[in-house]
């Protein structure tokens, strides 16, 4: 069996440095089991203090590789859900025959139903803790990014907005992606990632196929949505020492109010603005400046 290494080199990255040699370990984060299907699932959750009722919740998926843990100090995400006043959840992906954690995207853990437990717990995460069961957001990294598309074209009645970072669309998953209804995504992505290609890369796999470039996954969803407008502008260049720039492309007034939105990493690499990578802007805070546009009381 080929396995899926595209994210090998954030992986070495974080298995040497732990949470609290990025950020420092949040103690507040409690981890947690959830059993699907017969199998238990580690996922790590995040409540700020007082935290009011019919909060949203946002879920934050590692890359291959990685794991819950570790993506907790890697997005710097909770420091922007107490700002914010949202839930986060960090699930964990399977250990594969390689040992590595990973998600169902196309292309490894082929006999685990991701969608199915992501979406039970986020049912579970909505009554468990009084958390609105329409603002309901997903993130992630590469592999992350990828099962965000997933999630995006097979669970859209549970979530309401998706922001992959260096994610794809397997071609399998674009080629039967037919969601009852489409949901707003944000990609960030660099022009000069060596692991998730910006254009793509038909002749990935000869078992699983390829993956779609980033300028046609985002042309899918501007269709998919019906976008009518379109602004494109360059970021400050605040940071000349990550030699990259951000070029913003916004694509606005679709289906009930839906936006497509693009960060271009021109030089980028595989990496997680703000905390890895690119310094003009910090990721986690853009990702809800984003989903908060979608809220919905």
């Amino acid at each position: 069996m080929i396995y899926y290494f595209r994210n090998l080199l954030v992986t070495g990255i974080l298995i040497l440095l732990t949470v609290s040699d990025l950020f420092g370990q949040d103690t507040d984060v409690s981890q947690h089991i959830f059993t699907v299907d017969g199998r238990d699932r580690i996922y790590y959750l995040y409540i700020p203090e007082k935290l009011p009722e019919n909060a949203p919740l946002m879920f934050v998926f590692h890359g291959y590789g990685g794991s819950a843990e570790n993506m907790i100090g890697y997005s710097g995400m909770n420091p922007v859900a107490d700002k914010n006043r949202f839930a986060v959840c960090y699930p964990q992906g399977v250990s594969g025959e390689d040992e590595k954690n990973s998600w169902n995207a196309g292309y490894s853990n082929p006999d685990v139903d991701d969608v199915k437990f992501i979406t039970t717990l986020a049912r579970y995460l909505q009554e468990e803790y009084n958390l609105n069961p329409v603002n309901t957001f997903g993130t992630g990294m590469s592999n992350g990014g990828d099962i965000c598309y997933v999630l995006a074209c097979k669970a859209p009645e549970v979530f309401s907005a998706f922001a992959p970072v260096a994610g794809c669309m397997m071609e399998s998953t674009f080629n039967t992606c037919n969601p009852k209804k489409p949901l707003p995504i944000f990609e960030t992505h660099g022009t000069d990632d060596d692991i998730t290609f910006w254009n793509g890369d038909k002749d990935y796999s000869e078992i699983y196929g390829g993956y779609k470039g980033v300028r046609e996954t985002l042309d899918f969803w501007v269709r998919l949505n019906k976008c009518t407008t379109v602004k494109s502008d360059v970021l400050p260049d605040l940071n000349k020492e990550d030699k990259s720039f951000v070029v913003r492309e916004m694509y606005t007034d679709g289906v009930e109010g839906h936006e497509v939105w693009l960060y271009t990493l021109v030089g980028g690499k595989h990496d997680w603005p703000g905390s890895w990578g690119n310094k003009d802007f910090t990721a986690s805070e853009e990702i809800w400046d984003f989903f908060k546009r979608f809220i919905k009381d």
